[in-house]
Parts: C-alpha cells; sequence; structure tokens
C-alpha cells in the first residue's frame, strides 16, 4: 500500500483532533471515534505519518489522552518519533507533567527497546538498522566508531581529549563527576580493594582512584587506544606501584581475570555501543566481588531527556537481571557553552546527570 498524501494525513488528523474533543467532553470514556478506527483501517499508514509542517505525529497530538495514546501504540504507532522540535509523544506527557501518560509511554518504549536489542543480537537486521538508522531510532551512546582504535587523537591542553573528527572522547568537564564515580567504586570495605576502570581516556577518575586507594589496595586500568596508552606510559601511569595497565580491548583483556575478582568497577569505553555495554555487563557476575560497587559514565541518549531515560530503564532491567541492585542519583552538572569549543559536536545537554550505583 502506497503511503498517505499529506492530504490524507491532515484530514487524518482533523478526525484525530474531533476524536480527542469528544473523549475528553465524555470524561475519558469515549476512547477513539469510529470515522477514526474506519480511517485507520482503511490506511493503516496513518498512524505511522506525520504532518510536514511541523513533524507532528498522531502519537504526539495524542500526548495528553491515555485512550488515543493506548490505542496508537497497540497499532504500532512509533514511540520514538520526533516533531521538528526533537520531542517525541513521551516529551510531550512529559511537558504536560501527566505521570500515567509519562508510565505508558515509558513502559511502552523500554519494552521496545529491548525486544529490538535482542532481535538485533540474534542476528535479525530490521530495515537493515545498523547500516542506515532511521533519524528517530535511538541511539544509546553519542559516538559510535568501529574504527576509532586505528584513528589519530589528540590531547587538546589539558581540556580535552579529541579524535581524528573532532569528536570529543573525554573532556575537562566531566572532572566533578569522575570524583563522584570515584567515590562510589572506592568504597571502604574489609578487604584490600580491587578497583578496576575501563577506558582512560584523560585519566580524571584514575587520579581520582589513586587519591582514594592506599599502597595495600590495586588499581587496574584497561585501555584499548595506542595513542591513549603510549600517553600512559609518558606520564608514568604504568610504573606506578599498586597500578595494573591492560593494553588493548576489555573483551580481549576479562579473560584474564580470575573470579570474583574487584571489589569496584567503572566502565567507560568510546566508540563503542550498548550492545557492547550489555556484553560488559554480562562479565560483571564473573569478575565483582559480592557487594561490590559497578558504576558507568552515563551517557546515554545525551540529546533527548526521555530517550536518556528510557536507556537507563533498559540498562536497569539487565543489571537487575543479573542481581545487581540499581539506583540512579540525580546531581546537577553545569557544562558552559564555551567548553565544546574545537570539538564537532557536544555530547552532552542536561542540566541533571543520573550517576548509577550498581550494588551487587
Amino acid at each position: 500500500m502506497p503511503l498517505p498524501t499529506q492530504a490524507e494525513v491532515l484530514e487524518f488528523h482533523k478526525l484525530l483532533a474531533t476524536s480527542l474533543e469528544a473523549n475528553l467532553s465524555s470524561g475519558g470514556s469515549a476512547g477513539p471515534s469510529p470515522d477514526l478506527l474506519a480511517a485507520a483501517t482503511k490506511n493503516p499508514g496513518l498512524i505511522f505519518q506525520a504532518n510536514e509542517i511541523d513533524g507532528v505525529t498522531p502519537l504526539i497530538v495524542s500526548a495528553k489522552d491515555m485512550e488515543h495514546s493506548k490505542w496508537l501504540l497497540e497499532e504500532g504507532a512509533p514511540w520514538n518519533a520526533v516533531d521538528r522540535a526533537g520531542k517525541c509523544a513521551g516529551n510531550h506527557s512529559t511537558d504536560h507533567n501527566i505521570q500515567p501518560l509519562i508510565d505508558l509511554h515509558c513502559t511502552h518504549a523500554t519494552r521496545s527497546e529491548l525486544i529490538l536489542s535482542q532481535t538485533l543480537r540474534n542476528g535479525f537486521n530490521i530495515l537493515n538498522v545498523n547500516e542506515a538508522k532511521e533519524s528517530t531510532d535511538i541511539d544509546y551512546a553519542p559516538c559510535t566508531k568501529k574504527d576509532y582504535l586505528q584513528r589519530d587523537i589528540k590531547y587538546s591542553g589539558t581540556d580535552q581529549l579529541l579524535d581524528s573528527d573532532n569528536d570529543a572522547v573525554m573532556m575537562e568537564w566531566e572532572r566533578p563527576l569522575m570524583s563522584l564515580h570515584s567515590e562510589i567504586i572506592c568504597q571502604p570495605c574489609t578487604l584490600p580493594r580491587v578497583v578496576l576502570n575501563v577506558g582512560f581516556g584523560m585519566g580524571i577518575i584514575d587520579t581520582f582512584i589513586q587519591e582514594r586507594l592506599t599502597d595495600k589496595d590495586t588499581h587496574v586500568i584497561i585501555e584499548a587506544h595506542p595513542g591513549v596508552y603510549a600517553k600512559m606510559k609518558t606520564d608514568g601511569w604504568c610504573d606506578k606501584p599498586n597500578v595494573i595497565v591492560k593494553f588493548g580491548k576489555w573483551q580481549d583483556v576479562m579473560e584474564e581475570f580470575g573470579g570474583a575478582y574487584f571489589t569496584g568497577i567503572f566502565f567507560d569505553t568510546y566508540a563503542e555501543s550498548h550492545l557492547d555495554m550489555e556484553d560488559f555487563h554480562a562479565e560483571l557476575p564473573r569478575i565483582l566481588k559480592r557487594g561490590g560497587i559497578y558504576s558507568f559514565f552515563n551517557g546515554l541518549c545525551p540529546d533527548n531527556i526521555f530517550f536518556h531515560g528510557v536507556a537507563c530503564n533498559c540498562v536497569k532491567i539487565q543489571l537487575e537481571s543479573l542481581e545487581f541492585e540499581v539506583e540512579f542519583e540525580g546531581c546537577e552538572i553545569k557544562v558552559k557553552e564555551g567548553d565544546w569549543e574545537g570539538t564537532r559536536r557536544k555530547y552532552w545537554h542536561f542540566d541533571q546527570y543520573f550517576l548509577p550505583v550498581c550494588r551487587y
């Protein structure tokens, strides 16, 4: 069946507006009108199509109405379709502060993403999603580059680590967050602490870890990029008495660690996908001691707060299935516009950071 014309889309939106008004007048008991249901049955593509004026979809139009939102989601309306302002229906329900609708969209989106993730992991590539991602697909990581380890990197003073595209690998504004992460994973315990950091970058969190550990504790760092590793050697990290540096991808290094080895783990790789993170999480029960703490840099979906919440939910569900207790602690973070000077694009857009605390 051909895609609906814009005239058909606009007519459907008129039917939807009338149906929404009637449902509001009935106190929410009327639901979608017969005319609206008939139009959707005749041309199911109308449920998916946005108008060309502002990019609004039927689901976004229905962001304040429970019955219509339920119906559209059940009929397959894409939860992550965004309008010209970059907002999906869940964003709009959040703006309206309608908690039942926020919960509806969040639950549906989380379930959809978990199913999609498993589908991709099983090798079935929906619409070639890996090769030609639609603009509405949810991107967990701000930057995914399969050839990152073969690219040059450069340290721009003490403020930035950039790849060959001038995308930021790590930046100085992260320092307050890294201090908080280090405090969590370096929690006091009766045993000598063994703390792992995956992804050295600028060494911000590793500097904090060194300040928190004693000479009885052990600090393990995994770094895969040759340029970063070379700077680590130049700066003396490989010569520190309580530091063990493993050069290589974590996927190739993890087998070197025996069971229940670490008391704290931090994960902050660059240019990997959310499937890589899931693979790392699957390793945690083998290498983290009971009572240990895991955390990661939470840059998931960094340019849309609703997508960010959905991604956090997906990670929480996966880690809970591995017997972790997961909390996200909110903390304020202000990134100045000038901090991004010299970078190709931002990888953080919010004023609040949700710090993962995952207890095993």
